[in-house]
């Protein structure tokens, strides 16, 4: 009997440290450039189930053997950081009056009279300093009613295609457009803003899209819902091979913002968009080294920003260069004008 209660010990001990080990590489994989390795890099999206799994060892070891549950514990903490990117905790806390309140929303194009309606309501009733939107229709701005919005919160409208900036603050200088490899058309619209005595740099940034088809998304949850061998596998690998195409640029992409930061001295600096990429991605660790991300620094729970089911993932970030602190950020998840929510924060100087 202790010989068999030996052996399933051990089985479950080694399944344990496999599970440790793959969530390191999901960690690891962030270091990895992705055009060199575009499907190396995807092994990330896999972080929160394999966190899952370490936690349910947690739980068994608890249960049946207690001394063994520092073993899991252990494998997470060692990723505490990524843990904490991808699910923080935070408490909420006033804003400071003097804080700039920022919007960064993926709006997906709305075409239909009641959708730009909307949004036109929305970006009244939040009354942002900063609205910073991707995917606009370009005729959305043109129209009376907005033109009446816009005169009537101050607000200068900055604009390339469909990408647009909404702020209250005065203007310095000419729209900047950050120059990096794209497939779509996709593009990051910068502008410098005074705020206080100082001057920010902005940009609103949509990087390479995935390009999932809405057949490629049923696809996928039919998958999910039926998860038959040959089906999963060849599903997989369409889903995998798109997935790499569109992170190949996304990597270089990230490499021309970062880049960006650096050369304009790492100070006064916010980033915010559609990244279409998690937490857990070569993108969004490799600006947040040099930054800090806001839903980091201020939010809680998983935040997911891109509302269809299926894909709970949190791929829209405002990042800020160190010199700043944000409070409350939150995604609104109640919000049906897109398939993406926005993200709120209230972001102020830190004190020096």
């Amino acid at each position: 009997m202790g010989g068999i209660k030996r052996f399933f010990t051990g089985l479950f001990l080694g399944g344990n440290i496999g599970v440790i080990l793959l969530l390191w590489i999901c960690c690891a994989s962030t270091w990895i450039p992705p055009e060199q390795y575009p499907l190396l890099s995807l092994i990330g999206l896999a972080f929160p189930v394999v966190l899952l799994l370490n936690i349910l060892y947690v739980l068994f070891w608890l249960i049946f053997k207690a001394r063994y549950v520092w073993i899991p514990m252990l494998g997470i903490f060692a990723v505490g950081g990524y843990v904490y990117d991808y699910c923080p905790l935070n408490m909420q806390s006033e804003h400071p009056n003097d804080a700039l309140k920022l919007i960064s929303f993926n709006v997906g194009g709305p075409k239909g009279e009641a959708g730009q309606t909307s949004l036109l309501q929305y970006v009244k009733e939040m009354d942002a300093d900063i609205f910073c939107m991707q995917e606009v229709v370009p005729s959305w701005t043109k129209r009376a009613d907005v033109k009446c919005m816009m005169d009537s919160m101050n607000y200068r409208c900055l604009q390339d295609g469909g990408m647009c900036i909404l702020t209250r603050l005065p203007v310095v200088g000419d729209t900047i457009h950050v120059n990096y490899p794209t497939r779509k058309n996709n593009k990051s619209l910068g502008c410098r803003l005074t705020f206080l005595g100082d001057t920010i740099f902005v940009v609103n940034n949509h990087l390479e899209s995935n390009a999932l088809s809405d057949d490629d998304k049923s696809e996928y949850k039919e998958m999910m819902k039926d998860p038959h061998r040959e089906k999963v596998k060849e599903g997989s690998r369409h889903l995998a091979g798109k997935l790499g195409d569109a992170v190949i640029y996304r990597g270089p992409q990230a490499d021309s913002l970062a880049a960006l930061v650096k050369a304009n001295g790492q100070r006064n600096i916010i980033l915010c968009g559609d990244f279409n990429d998690t937490p857990i991605s070569y993108v969004y660790q490799k600006l947040a080294r040099i930054m800090r991300p806001a839903y980091r620094d201020s939010g809680l729970g998983i935040g997911i920003s891109y509302n269809q089911r299926g894909f709970p993932v949190r791929i829209d970030h405002v990042f800020m260069s160190k010199d700043w602190k944000s409070s409350q950020t939150r995604i609104v998840d109640k919000l049906e004008v897109s398939d993406h929510y926005p993200i709120v924060t209230y972001l102020h100087k830190k004190h020096q």
